[in-house]
């Protein structure tokens, strides 16, 4: 959104105002009739905490004289302060009978830390009617921030009105006038809240980049509408592309952003962003619609779309509901016209409404939920089912009666469709309830659980002999309007022991945390039931203490195992730090397990699951180690690891490395061996560098890289940075990004900031530390 009050305006008002020398009460004197000058109220920086209350005015000088009801004349040092303001002049005359004040010499306003000089004064208070000569400035924001200009003339052209000539701001050190901002002709006008600056233009290092022949902006913190900055960028997908966003404020709760964006290999795309905001006793509700369009993309030959709805809305009461609508003319519209990995990498887009109402103790919601899956020719996927609505109840609330007992339950109805010809379609209809009885004291909790699993399916005549595409290979009688109920029993029990321990200087706290899992479910023969929305898990420390290791509700593993897992932590006493943890993890079947995804699927039947075993912790100041193994104890192989380590030493001084490792014995296509190195570094005073490199070592082949600098010259930065992305299997984006930033003022170029922090973790702008320190 476009900022409210142009940066350059602030300085301005204060500025104004306070050369008016308002915000100052009385000045008593002996023998010397108050002097009453007017308070505007907006003499103050948007600070945090309000400014005290100004108290007594006291006048100092050389020489002091006056004639009662006529004038009072100071001269030689002058200083009027109160607890709040502090004026300095040479000379200072105050003419009653004309209702006039006139300052000669340095005149210095200052109001904490801000500081506003001037030469000659005079203003008619009351009027408001006056002129300032050799005007100039220095304020400071909220975080400190210093900016500074000035004016040839201030005139005051009446109450809350105000004219400049030949005004400057920028937010460089004195002497230091890398960029300014100047403006030939300036109005404040605080009647209207409106600003209107006549030949506007921005000179970078004495050469002018940025020009306006008119502008007007508001004053009050309000949005204005009008051009935002423009951005430009290259890549070898697009070409050379410039982007000029035009906002327009069309309500305090609307406003709406036209973008349109020209690149030199595809052509004009148009693009458009509203967003609505409203709130009052009956509704809540906000959103946004985009609107991309693309007209005879000259690559693709043909028209490019984007459309996004999003809408949530909170009713009267407990009721609550949301719209999610993403729709693309086309597979390759993101690989082709983005490089962002969060776009490019985006597979199903929802089309998708809600309705929800929350009992308190229980909470039900209907969902219509459709998907367009976007295909890659090289890696096609399978399209999800579509949930055509479901309906979903949740309730948790104690056993009456029974404060020692829990009572949950979760339950649902799906209709389930499929634009694939060889897809079931049809209903399904499940609960489950259950009760737990959890069992605390300081050192160990037992949680025992029992519950029921009942599932029935109401499947489409017209499909119920097809064999699913997913659950391939299915019975030749087909699937069946089949129910299946099955009791679970699970027990959780963990326990936490402590002790003090000592190494060297150090003063540790080491806990010993072993927990054990046990489920119990009894086999059920599941191959007439379709997959609609189930999958296998990966094996983790999490699903371990699970009950099912199957996603959805259309397969319910059999069950007679103990899952052991051990923890043990060093904690530094002194700050609570997490030195290290270790924690190994492994499940003990007593039956061999016999329900599989699909009948055809390879069902593990050994003692014992993989051993997982996860390392980590702080281990020094600068040095965090973070890794994980998944090994096959029965096929004495690695099934799965990862080894990562982050090195801090502040702001800008970090460098992250991972390796990943997983071995797909389905899918050798899935396997994945990659090293991912990333940093961000001073390289000299004011320089630094940041840089990606993610390569796949099974493929040969890099799946991102990047490599940038900035330079932060304190009152500006120049970012660059150079990305390579793989879009799909068979498509490279190259892009380039260059942007200029004038601190305090605005940003030229396409923002790197984004792919920064996403490539980068611990990433942040330089102008957020001091790098020459």
């Amino acid at each position: 959104m476009q900022s409210a009050v142009p940066p350059f305006a602030r300085p301005f008002l204060f500025l104004c105002l306070a050369t008016a020398i308002a915000g100052w009460h009385t000045a008593t004197l002996a023998a010397v009739p108050p002097l009453l000058l007017k308070s505007s109220g907006k003499l103050s920086s948007p600070a945090v905490k309000p400014l005290p209350a100004p108290g007594p005015t006291h006048l100092e000088a050389d020489h002091i004289a006056g004639q009662e009801d006529r004038e009072v004349v100071a001269e030689g040092k002058v200083v009027v302060r109160n607890l709040r303001e502090r004026i300095e002049a040479d000379w200072l005359r105050y003419d009653q009978v004309a209702d006039e004040v006139e300052a000669r010499g340095r005149v210095v306003y200052s109001q904490n830390r801000d500081r506003i000089e001037s030469g000659d004064l005079r203003l008619k208070l009351e009027s408001r009617l006056g002129s300032a000569r050799a005007v100039r400035y220095e304020v400071y924001a909220p975080d400190g921030r210093r900016s500074r200009g000035g004016a040839e003339t201030l005139n005051f052209s009446g109450v809350d009105r105000y004219e400049l000539e030949d005004a400057t701001y920028t937010s460089c050190a004195a002497g230091n006038d890398d960029w300014l901002l100047k403006i030939r002709d300036l109005d404040l006008d605080y009647t209207r809240n409106v600003g209107t600056a006549r030949h506007v233009r921005v000179e970078f290092l004495d050469v002018p980049i940025l020009y306006a022949p008119w502008m007007d902006f508001s004053l009050d913190n309000s949005r204005k509408s009008g051009f935002l900055a423009p951005s430009y960028g290259a890549s070898d997908e697009r070409g050379v592309e410039l982007v000029a966003p035009w906002y327009w404020n069309i309500a305090p709760n609307r406003d709406a952003t036209l973008y349109p964006r020209l690149m030199s290999k595809r052509g004009l795309q148009l693009g458009a962003e509203f967003r609505y905001l409203e709130q009052d006793p009956e509704h809540q509700y906000g959103g946004e619609l985009r609107l991309e369009y693309l007209p005879d993309d000259r690559q693709a030959e043909r028209d490019r779309l984007n459309v996004v709805l999003r809408h949530d809305h909170r009713f009267r009461g407990s009721w609550s509901g949301s719209l999610h609508y993403e729709r693309v003319s086309d597979d390759d519209y993101f690989a082709d016209l983005s490089s962002l990995i969060s776009q490019t990498s985006r597979v199903n887009l929802p089309q998708q409404g809600s309705l929800s109402y929350d009992g308190g103790w229980w909470r039900a919601s209907g969902l219509y939920q459709r998907y367009q899956t976007l295909q890659d020719p090289d890696a096609p996927v399978t399209e999800p089912y579509h949930r055509v609505p479901q309906l979903h109840l949740t309730a948790q609330r104690q056993v009456p009666g029974q404060t020692w007992a829990w009572f949950d339950f979760t339950g649902e109805y799906t209709q389930f469709d499929h634009r694939g010809g060889d897809f079931v379609r049809g209903g399904r209809l499940h609960a489950y309830p259950s009760v737990r009885v959890p069992l605390k004291t300081s050192y160990a909790t037992i949680t025992p659980r029992l519950g029921w699993h009942y599932t029935r399916y109401f499947l489409d005549g017209d499909t119920v002999n097809r064999r699913d595409a997913v659950a391939t290979a299915a019975p030749a009688q087909g699937y069946a309007d089949v129910s299946r109920g099955l009791p679970v029993f699970s027990l959780d029990a963990n326990l936490l022991l402590e002790r003090e321990w000592s190494l060297g200087a150090g003063n540790f706290i080491q806990t010993l945390e072993p927990r054990l899992f046990y489920v119990n479910i009894p086999y059920k023969n599941q191959d007439r039931i379709p997959v609609f929305d189930s999958a296998l898990k990966d094996l983790s420390l999490d699903e371990m203490f699970g009950e099912n290791k199957f996603t959805g509700v259309d397969r319910v593993n059999d069950a007679k195992q103990l899952t052991l897992a051990m923890t043990s932590r060093i904690l530094d006493q002194d700050n609570g730090v997490e030195r290290l943890q270790v924690t190994l993890g492994q499940v003990h079947y007593f039956r061999g397990q016999r329900v599989g995804l699909t009948p055809v699927t390879t069902v593990n039947s050994a003692n014992t699951s993989d051993l997982i075993a996860q390392i980590g912790g702080q281990l020094t100041r600068q040095w965090r180690l973070q890794s994980g193994v998944q090994y096959s104890t029965n096929d004495s192989d690695l099934v799965k690891g990862n080894v990562g380590g982050a090195y801090r030493d502040g702001p800008g001084r970090l460098f992250n490395i991972d390796y990943r490792y997983y071995k797909d014995l389905i899918n050798e296509d899935n396997s994945i061996n990659q090293l991912d190195l990333s940093a961000q570094w001073p390289l000299a005073p004011k320089w630094y560098g940041v840089g990606r490199l993610n390569y796949s070592l099974r493929d040969r082949r890099l799946v991102e890289g990047l490599a940038g600098f900035e330079y932060n010259a304190g009152c500006w930065s120049l970012r660059g940075v150079l990305q390579r992305l793989v879009t799909t299997e068979a498509k490279t984006s190259n892009a380039f990004y260059l942007q200029l930033e004038l601190r305090g003022l605005t940003k030229l170029g396409p923002n790197p900031l984004d792919v920064l922090s996403r490539s980068i973790s611990g990433y942040a702008k330089s102008d957020e530390f001091d790098l020459a320190d």
